[in-house]
C-alpha cells in the first residue's frame, strides 16, 4: 500500500480511500497527499475540505480517484 501511496503523490493524482477511524467509523473520502511518511500521510481531504492526518494502517483501501461522468 505505501507503494502505491508513494507512486500516487509523486504523479499527484487524488486518491480514494476507504479509512477507518480510531472510534470504528468507516468513511470513504478522496483526498491529495501533502506528505508521506512511513506510518501516517497528511492530505487534503475533500470530504472535510481541510488538511488531515490519516495513518496508514487505518487505511482499508487505497485507489487512484477515478471521476465519475454524468450522463445527460
Amino acid at each position: 500500500m505505501h507503494r502505491l501511496l508513494q507512486r500516487l503523490h509523486e504523479e499527484n493524482k487524488l486518491v480514494d480511500i476507504i479509512y477507518e477511524a480510531h472510534n470504528g467509523t468507516i468513511t470513504q473520502r478522496t483526498i491529495q497527499i501533502i506528505k508521506l511518511e512511513a506510518t501516517y500521510i497528511t492530505a487534503f481531504c475533500y470530504l472535510r475540505n481541510t488538511n488531515r492526518t490519516f495513518k496508514i494502517e487505518n487505511m482499508l483501501s487505497v485507489f487512484p480517484h477515478k471521476k465519475i461522468r454524468k450522463i445527460s
